[in-house]
């Protein structure tokens, strides 16, 4: 509601405000909607497409080790082998059993000093795991959640890799 004194000294014309508001909003609104929409959909897809082949490869891998299952293997593969023979899609239904399965292996092949010598922190996050397991009960939440762990591993900049089937 307009005072008297708002007769003798009317306000000021916002366009200046909107003209300056208008020019800084427009160019970071045009920012902010080329990475919504062209770069942020790329991220997504390419690290989609890279999580598809990791699971593809673990896949093949399980398979592989599955295939070429004997009585020597038995005892070592058979908890992997049972989940992975069961179903469709092993990297994604048998990622636990896998993953302790990837742990144990890399225990034996960090007790190496070679290869701990070539892969200090990746060795030594393994060991960790392990010594941390050895005091659960194998079937434990608390094992589980260890175990899931090993995947902390594997993204380090020195770690190993698990060896070609054939050559376990």
């Amino acid at each position: 509601m307009p005072m008297l004194a708002d007769l003798d000294d009317p306000r000021p014309s916002r366009a200046r405000g909107f003209l300056i508001g208008t020019a800084i909003a427009v160019p970071v609104g045009l920012l902010f909607l080329w990475v919504a929409i062209g770069v942020l959909p790329k991220l997504i897809l390419d690290s989609a497409v890279e999580f598809d082949d990791r699971l593809r490869q673990e896949d093949a891998y399980m398979q592989a080790v599955c295939a070429e299952l004997s009585e020597a293997t038995m005892s070592r593969d058979e908890e992997l082998c049972e989940c992975v023979l069961a179903v469709e899609f092993p990297s994604l239904d048998c990622r636990l059993p896998f993953m302790h399965w990837s742990l144990q292996r890399m225990v034996g092949t960090c007790a190496d000093e070679a290869s701990f010598a070539t892969a200090p922190s990746f060795c030594s996050c393994v060991r960790s795991l392990d010594e941390q397991l050895a005091t659960l009960a194998p079937d434990s939440k608390e094992a589980r959640e260890i175990v899931s762990r090993y995947d902390n591993c594997t993204e380090l900049g020195d770690a190993l890799y698990l060896p070609a089937p054939d050559q376990l």
